[in-house]
């Protein structure tokens, strides 16, 4: 399956398609690069023969890019040094590579200019000291991870955001005493980059290899990833993704004012409080992303087809509850993974993890409740049965079979519009966490998106039925239902019915706690 194109649009489904075409832009970039992500791999392998003509990774891309006299500039996630340390310590890395790669290159060349950011929104004093047990008890355990290692200092220094909680005594890493540990709940969750001013490219997917897969998805569980990235050549596009990522520092820190948008272009973005005592939440400045979502809930007549990797928004389920009480003509079909990551393949018992579900279960089952059997909530699993090579974990299967984890955030409505982004549809990427995406509503970029994004997850026979908004919901359901009574070897395409009932079990209510937070 082919990269498919229509007009200015590109749709690209699984890293296979995504990263050649994303090599292919830098390598025709002319003047400038303008990056934004959450994880920026430098050592990533490249896909692309011509990729592959300057060197083995994106490190040597960007060397050969900045040789052509083509600036680039990357703005990266920070990330809570506690809560998220592993996603601190390897960004760290990133950015240690990133900014030696100005001395690799030749006399004259462009330059590269990174920044790291984490996001200033800061936990207020009353939720830390509530929060101040758990973290100190990460805190700990991060110390004593750093003493196993054989150089405790060099362990310490690859995550310089502890500095301030941690010392290092007799060549010991120690927890400062009485440490009341600061919180950075807030993240930029975006994947985007701007060409030259004309070109953006945008959508679910960072750039590491752990997040490379191809159309088969035919590799152990653990490793497998499905996402959906978009190409649009539009230049009002551009300029408000470029307008996007060059303010974003100091919107974020409150010391200037949000661009408006003069495009398709949608974000969600909050700012740190300018005094803080209670909130843990950030002060929300855009929800673009959710206000589009509601409107072209409202405005659908037959058929809404999501494909999110976690659905806990109360916002989003409510407007589709109402949506289809209102519309007995109006049918739902949502794709999401059998379980989150760190469950299916870490089985995680973190109270995050856990509430995460437990959101889950109440939004499908909200909407179950409002369409009856005009909802259909299906996951994709591999047409095989698991093996050792696939994580031993209970929910790391379903209907037999090793799942295959879909992060892509795609909103499809009737044949009107469609919704690609960063966002999930839960309440921390509606309304915390930077994010981006576009709204598409010119119908060939629509029926591109959905013939593409659809298509994908059925078998190679399958007929336009499968496609009409009039038709595909029928046709899916027996299809899913069919695949459950089927031996994984027999099944025709990947999808399976969700199962509610593990999700139901394992969630937990955590009261007080802001919904946002996962």
């Amino acid at each position: 399956m082919t990269a498919d194109n229509a007009g200015g649009v590109t749709v690209l489904v699984t890293a296979k398609e995504a990263y050649p075409a994303f090599e292919a832009l830098f390598l025709a970039a002319e003047r400038k690069i303008e990056l934004g992500f959450r994880i920026f791999d430098p050592t990533t392998k490249l896909r692309s023969t011509d990729a592959l003509q300057v060197g083995t990774d994106w490190a040597d891309l960007i060397v050969a890019t900045l040789n052509r006299g083509v600036s680039i500039e990357l703005l990266l996630s920070d990330f809570d040094p506690i809560v998220g340390y592993d996603l601190h310590r390897s960004g760290s890395k990133s950015i240690r590579i990133l900014q030696a790669l100005n001395d690799k290159t030749e006399p004259g060349a462009a330059m590269l200019m990174v920044r790291r950011q984490l996001h200033p929104a800061v936990g207020g004093i009353v939720p830390r000291m509530l929060f101040a047990p758990k973290t100190r008890q990460k805190l700990r355990e991060i110390a004593e991870q750093m003493n196993e290692n054989s150089d405790p200092a060099s362990a310490l220094s690859d995550a310089p955001g502890l500095e301030p909680v941690l010392d290092l005594i007799d060549g010991k890493v120690c927890v400062r005493p009485k440490v009341l540990p600061s919180l950075n709940p807030v993240t930029l969750h975006h994947k985007m980059a701007v060409f030259d001013g004309a070109t953006t490219y945008v959508g679910g997917l960072d750039l590491n290899d752990r997040r490379y897969d191809d159309q088969k998805h035919d590799q152990p569980a653990q490793d497998t990833w499905h996402d959906v990235q978009l190409i649009i050549r539009d230049k009002a596009v551009a300029r408000d993704a470029s307008a996007f990522l060059q303010s974003l520092p100091d919107t974020i820190a409150g010391t200037s004012e949000l661009p408006q948008t003069n495009s398709m272009f949608l974000r969600t973005l909050s700012r740190k409080w300018k005094n803080n005592t209670f909130a843990l939440a950030p002060d929300n400045i855009a929800d673009d992303l959710l206000q589009e979502h509601l409107r072209q809930i409202k405005a659908a007549k037959q058929l809404i087809y999501l494909e999110t990797q976690f659905f806990r928004d109360r916002r989003i389920a409510s407007a589709l509850a109402k949506a289809g009480r209102d519309n007995p003509d109006l049918k739902l079909l949502l794709l999401l993974p059998a379980a989150p990551e760190d469950i299916a393949f870490e089985a995680s018992r973190g109270v995050d993890a856990r509430f995460g579900e437990y959101l889950q279960a109440r939004a499908i089952r909200r909407v179950r409740r409002a369409f009856g059997d005009r909802f259909l909530a299906v996951s994709p699993v591999q047409p095989r049965r698991p093996t050792d090579s696939d994580q031993d974990m209970a929910r790391a299967a379903l209907s037999g079979a090793p799942i295959i984890y879909v992060h892509a955030k795609v909103s499809v409505f009737d044949d009107t519009s469609a919704i690609v982004s960063s966002a999930n549809l839960n309440g921390r990427s509606m309304k915390w966490d930077a994010e981006a995406g576009v709204v598409l509503t010119n119908k060939p970029d629509v029926e591109a998106v959905r013939r593409k994004v659809l298509g994908h997850w059925l078998h190679d026979t399958a007929g336009p039925e499968f496609y009409d908004i009039g038709s595909a919901f029928d046709h899916w359901k027996k299809l899913a239902i069919d695949n459950a009574t089927q031996s994984p070897e027999t099944r025709s395409g990947f999808i399976v019915p969700y199962a509610l009932a593990p999700a139901k079990a394992y969630g937990l209510v955590v009261p007080g706690a802001p919904e946002e937070l996962v």
